[in-house]
């Protein structure tokens, strides 16, 4: 009898490890051609490389930065990895960042909540319910009558928009500024940085610590439980998923459901840690919830590749911010070059097609000689 030849994991027809050659070349090309564009750009190129990829590292408040700013992107991202596993390719993050995080801030400017440890649970309880329950409009309009959920979504983010910008004017504007906001939240509705030096100097709150916790949690459901075999399963082959007796309706509410709650959680997040109001100009500026899709994108709908991934991004984010003190020529747009090419590489299917299939070839082609030589 032939034996089944051994699979070398650290080998290109490894699909694993394939996936991992094929995001750090895409991630060296995209650095590649950020250096290129600085070159035309920028007085001293080498120096404004280095800048980059080594500025967060100088300062402790440079890195606390980072950490601060990825946790709400990692939420988003998480979100969205949970959508692209269920097969649903909905950008509704953006204006649940916004509706729900409207929401949270009537209960964090509630006096009668000002308590203590809980007044934050509560809002980012109140986030993670009403985002779960926004996230269900698109999908229920898919599963029930197989609407496009990327057209329904991006039709409800403007939606959301003008809504939020109504009520805000109308029942829930601030009258100590002239902005268009909301009231400023209670001191017990803010969060702060543990207690230390070490957390005050890196801007480490509770929330870093949820977003790991969230990211084991959202990983361990989707390779460890039943629930998360059948999203896979929907999202690789739904035509067998509906054979194999399950029920995609239910599935996909439950799944958006909490991809939304996800999203909520993130939104109350960036409110509460990094604003004392809500203010259209400021929460959401950088369009975390499209950002999600491209940090699920670059981990490859994978849970801990999506925490990398959102570290990854904000920490060259922040090496901009740092080489625009001393060299101004630098747009800090340099980085969405390097996201953009990260992104297309790693979603095309062409990328490295070739080599995987001449080495999967060659290695078929020695086990057969080999079984023929053993059956002999």
């Amino acid at each position: 009898m032939a034996k089944k030849p051994k699979t070398n994991r650290f080998s290109i027809t490894n699909e694993k490890f394939y996936n991992f050659i094929k995001l750090t070349i895409a991630i060296l090309l995209g650095l590649a051609l950020a250096f290129v564009v600085l070159c035309f750009v920028s007085k001293d190129p080498v120096n404004a490389f280095v800048t980059i990829l080594t500025g967060p590292l100088k300062k402790p408040r440079y890195m606390g930065v980072v950490i601060e700013k990825f946790v709400p992107f990692l939420f988003s991202g998480l979100c969205c990895c949970l959508l692209f596993k269920c097969g649903f390719f909905n950008l509704g993050g953006e204006g649940i960042f916004i509706a729900s995080g409207l929401l949270m801030s009537v209960f964090a400017c509630n006096e009668q909540l000002a308590i203590a440890g809980v007044h934050p649970a509560i809002c980012i309880l109140v986030a993670a319910v009403s985002g779960g329950l926004l996230m269900l409009i698109p999908a229920f309009f898919k599963a029930k009558y197989g609407a496009n959920e990327l057209v329904l979504s991006l039709m409800l983010n403007s939606a959301y928009l003008g809504l939020g910008t109504y009520i805000i004017k109308y029942h829930f504007l601030t009258t100590t500024t002239s902005l268009i906001a909301s009231p400023d939240y209670q001191p017990t509705a803010r969060i702060g940085f543990l207690s230390g030096q070490f957390f005050q100097d890196y801007h480490i709150s509770i929330t870093f610590f949820l977003g790991i916790l969230a990211t084991f949690l959202v990983w361990f459901v989707l390779y460890r439980t039943k629930l998360g075999y059948q999203i896979r399963l929907v999202g690789t082959n739904p035509k067998f998923a509906d054979y194999a007796g399950i029920n995609s309706f239910s599935l996909a509410m439950k799944t958006n459901f909490i991809a939304g709650a996800l999203c909520g959680i993130g939104s109350a997040i960036q409110l509460l840690t990094q604003f004392n109001y809500f203010n259209w100009t400021g929460v959401n500026s950088p369009g975390i919830g499209f950002s999600g899709a491209l940090m699920a994108m670059i981990g490859q709908s994978n849970p801990i590749g999506t925490f990398f991934a959102s570290f990854f991004i904000k920490y060259l984010e922040q090496g901009t911010t740092v080489l625009y003190y001393s060299d101004t020529s630098v747009p800090s747009e340099i980085v969405a070059i390097i996201e953009g090419v990260i992104v297309l590489l790693v979603s095309s299917t062409y990328f490295l097609r070739r080599l995987r299939e001449k080495k999967l070839l060659k290695e078929g082609l020695q086990s057969e000689y080999r079984n023929d030589r053993e059956a002999k």
